[in-house]
């Protein structure tokens, strides 16, 4: 009897499905009917599979924020083409005890493109096994690749994906978020600087029970985005925890479905890299002293070697080295984040805590004027900020207060006889009008920039106040 029932039923699918497509000209109505039954559970997945038979021809729909979407009538193939582009225009405020022409330090203003991206994703065979290939067409110097991702599906229902290639490493929740998904015009300080940013390796990770629970483990290349193979055995292992109590809380800023009940995250993130000096940094090189040819002086400093944000913020202690490759760094990166949203309002904090220990032999800095990084020091910073929507999906007005500290045992002395570790500050207001959310906005965001304990045009080291107002427009399609 269940047997004759179910026939039923998946000959009365197929009569549906063939009567829509009559009357419909395009296969893609027939294939949006059977999603449609399928999603409402009029159908089963078994009857939505006999269902599709009739579909003959593959389809293209458009799919906001993914792009014109192909896919196979049997969906064993799909590809996804989009784009992002970002125009922005920068307006900086020199501290006026810091200008220097002579050293090109003064007042600017100019229009970037920080990105203008565009990518193809889909799955290939099964719906289990997904690819991403993401460019950027204003990289430079074959910095064009930003993702290329391979990933299957090991678990169902999303307990256990394995993911391979070159893709963003799973530290600091605002880095996973989407630089197109932002509530101000870029990412805090904080983040900036402390993230590793994309590496190539390989990923597991699993978001089960409607992602009320997220976890990501990987090992990756030290060397950075599309940087070149690791010189040693020495790899980048990054680990993320997260929990979503009471549903799951996207990667997206800014609330636009006006949460009608409260929604929070915690989340806590690690990553660990031994890296040789060479891996970050080039030698210096050194000439003799003009006023005293006996001595030697450093004619210039070694430069970054790489895309890890972290290595290039702490790059600047290592780049009077000889030889790089006479230092070992043993890196130690903790955060811990917090992101909740209620009523249009959103609020987001994270905080970063690294701990580096250095190796060295003689080789690496043989003698004055070559200087070895202090033995271990520490850094942290962290940002604060929150955005609310004055007019519903529309507009929206935003705070942030960012900090950060390269490094602890970085001891200078003000002018007024005070000793204190430098930091950079960024307290940021911000307005956003999306026509159509993310997918189609105008931002600005403005405010005072700060570095403590840094030497201006007369030689004295004081703090430096900048003022930067940015307005970005972005298009995602």
């Amino acid at each position: 009897m269940n047997r004759g029932r179910n026939l039923g039923r998946s000959a009365c699918a197929v009569a549906i499905v063939a009567c829509t497509s009559a009357l419909l000209p395009r296969a893609a109505s027939a294939r949006e009917l059977i999603d449609i039954l399928a999603d409402k559970e009029v159908i089963t997945l078994d009857e939505k599979k006999e269902a599709m038979k009739t579909v003959t021809k593959p389809y293209i729909t458009y799919r906001e924020g993914k792009g014109f979407v192909f896919t196979t009538a049997d969906d064993r193939f799909s590809l996804a083409v989009g784009g992002r582009l970002q125009l922005r225009y920068t307006l900086t405020d020199i501290d006026s005890a810091y200008v220097n022409p002579n050293r090109g330090t003064e007042d600017s203003q100019s229009f970037d493109i920080p990105r203008a991206r565009v990518w193809w994703e889909g799955h290939a065979f099964t719906p289990k096994l997904r690819y991403k290939l993401q460019i950027d067409v204003v990289g430079g110097g074959g910095d064009i690749l930003r993702d290329m991702e391979l990933e299957y599906d090991l678990i169902d229902d999303k307990w256990l994906t394995v993911k391979g290639g070159q893709m963003k490493t799973p530290f600091c929740r605002q880095e996973m978020t989407s630089s197109g998904r932002l509530e101000f015009v870029d990412r805090s300080l904080a983040c900036s600087n402390f993230r590793f940013e994309r590496a190539r390796g390989v990923m597991f990770q699993g978001l089960p029970m409607n992602a009320l629970i997220e976890y990501y483990a990987g090992v990756f290349n030290t060397t950075g985005r599309n940087g070149p193979s690791n010189p040693d055995t020495n790899f980048l292992y990054v680990t993320r925890f997260a929990i979503n109590p009471l549903g799951p809380v996207p990667y997206s800023e800014g609330d636009f479905e006006f949460t009608p009940t409260p929604l929070f995250a915690i989340g806590v993130s690690y990553g660990y890299e031994k890296a040789k000096g060479s891996v970050f940094t080039s030698a210096a090189t050194v000439e003799p002293d003009e006023d005293d040819p006996t001595m030697n002086v450093i004619a210039s400093n070694g430069s970054a070697q790489n895309n890890v944000p972290f290595l290039r913020m702490i790059q600047p202690f290592y780049n009077k080295l000889a030889n790089p490759n006479g230092i070992t760094a043993n890196v130690h990166n903790l955060s811990t984040d917090f992101a909740a949203r209620w009523m249009g309002l959103d609020v987001q904090f994270e905080y970063f805590l690294g701990f580096i220990s250095n190796d060295a032999n003689g080789s690496a800095a043989p003698g004055a004027p070559y200087v070895l990084p202090p033995k271990s020091f520490d850094n942290h910073g962290y940002y604060v900020q929150g955005g609310y929507f004055i007019i519903p999906k529309k507009f929206q007005i935003g705070a942030r207060y960012s900090e950060i500290n390269t490094n602890d045992e970085n001891m200078v002395t003000k002018a007024n006889g005070s000793t204190i570790s430098p930091n950079q500050i960024e307290l940021l207001g911000a307005m956003s009008y999306y026509f159509w959310q993310h997918n189609l906005k105008i931002q600005t965001d403005f405010g005072p920039v700060t570095s403590t304990g840094v030497r201006n045009a007369a030689g004295k080291i004081s703090d430096r106040d900048d003022f930067r107002w940015r307005i970005q427009a972005q298009l995602i399609f």
